[in-house]
This record gives structure tokens, sequence and C-alpha cells, in this order.
């Protein structure tokens, strides 16, 4: 099931991946065809924070804004961008 995942991930984020704008992998690589490791790689130190509201509301907020590719790698899997809010 993982490997199923990594495969759709791959094949929906490389047509954002270009040689002109390529993906910066693990040690600052620059990656044209990134793999499903080096695309979950990236968020892994991606911190969310949940916030309980006075009404008791749970609201999401992450640690630090997302980087462009982190954003870049969302829109190539079809997520909106109010994510990183």
């Amino acid at each position: 099931m993982a490997l199923a995942i990594s495969l759709v991930f791959q094949s929906r984020v490389r047509p954002f991946i270009t040689p002109e704008r390529p993906f910066k992998g693990a040690g600052g690589r620059k990656l044209t065809r990134p793999t499903g490791q080096a695309i979950f790689q990236l968020f892994r130190y991606v911190n969310v924070a949940l916030l309980e509201l006075p009404d008791g509301r749970i609201q999401r907020a992450l640690g630090k804004p997302l980087t462009p590719d982190q954003r870049r790698i969302l829109q190539g899997l079809g997520m909106d961008k109010s994510i990183d809010v």
C-alpha cells in the first residue's frame, strides 16, 4: 500500500518539476524526477500545532510557513493552498 501511495505521489508531482525549476532534495541536490521518498522527505520536519479555541473548536497551524518547493508539491497533488494557513 505504501508503495502504491508513493507511486501516485511521484506521478502527480513530476509534471510540476521541470529542468528549469528543479526540486531541491536532501543535501541540496537538484532533482528533476523526484522519487516518492524524496517527496516525503521534504515534509519530514513540518510541525503542525493544534490550537483549542475558547469555543471548543480545534484549529491547526503550521509551526512555520511552507517553503516554495513544499507548496509546489501540494499544488501537484491537487491540494488547496489554504493548507499552509
